[in-house]
């Protein structure tokens, strides 16, 4: 069984200690009990009491009938409602930037795609980005405010903190593009850009759930070829958030489409 992160028992880690709980509710499709809550995630009794009132008053968890475990209080069950909130994952490509709609299970609700802007107008991008964002949550039939924020997975390099894609090799003029609070402020969403492998690693935790190992290495293979690397649950980003970068593959002008010799690795 994957370890569970755990919480901690101060009043100022009360966002952390929802994510904590709201994770381990949706790690366990059969639901958990408050009991079960502490347990898991070393949080007291009476933290796990108050932070599962939020989110059933949220309505991001429910109480979900209960069990009898030996002497006592018969147990209430608590369940996740993956249909109280969605969140918005975005994949920058060479080629084409795909949008997906998520709800809190990790199951996709709605999705859709674009050909990848050039950057020669970063204005443009962010217009036809946010666009597509509305769009998506538009057809959709989500309420927007139901909507937590959008998540880029951009070939690197970034800067991860600044929020700014600086110069991806097979994206031409995308060079110090301020995309993170430029997309935010044109959707009114919380963003967050990631490294693609990284997201990749990422996502390959959150859908593994009981089952996700504690060190890993997720290969990706697309218009580049990188490798993100989690060790002990936690996706190892580097000192510039941009680890994971191994190559690319070049094609070779002149050569017959299927012939084995018109690729090569370029490192």
């Amino acid at each position: 069984m994957a370890e569970h992160r755990r919480g901690a028992n101060l009043p100022s880690l009360g966002g952390f200690n929802r994510t904590v709980v709201l994770d381990a509710v949706r790690r366990s499709p059969e639901g958990l009990s408050r009991v079960e809550l502490a347990a898991r995630t070393g949080l007291s009794p009476q933290t796990v009491s108050n932070v599962t009132r939020f989110l059933i008053d949220a309505g991001m968890i429910v109480e979900s009938g209960t069990v009898v475990s030996g002497r006592g209080k018969p147990r209430t069950i608590l369940r996740l409602e993956a249909r109280s909130r969605f969140a918005i994952g975005v994949h920058v490509d060479p080629a084409v930037v795909t949008y997906v709609l998520l709800d809190l299970a990790g199951a996709v609700v709605a999705e859709s795609t674009t050909s990848t802007p050039s950057a020669e107008d970063p204005d443009q991008v962010v217009r036809t980005m946010a666009a597509a964002v509305d769009g998506l949550v538009r057809r959709s039939g989500v309420a927007p405010d139901t909507v937590l924020g959008v998540g880029i997975a951009s070939p690197g390099p970034i800067d991860a903190a600044a929020g700014v894609v600086l110069d991806p090799p097979f994206l031409p003029r995308w060079r110090d593009v301020a995309l993170r609070d430029a997309l935010g402020d044109a959707t009114g969403y919380p963003v967050l850009l990631e490294k693609d492998v990284t997201a990749a690693a990422v996502g390959e935790m959150f859908l593994a759930r009981e089952s996700a190992a504690r060190d890993f290495a997720f290969v990706y293979f697309g218009t580049g070829f990188g490798v993100g690397l989690v060790v002990d649950h936690e996706p190892v980003r580097g000192a510039g958030a941009n680890a994971g970068d191994a190559g690319h593959i070049m094609v070779d002008q002149g050569v017959p489409r299927g012939d084995a010799r018109q690729c090569r690795w370029a490192w």
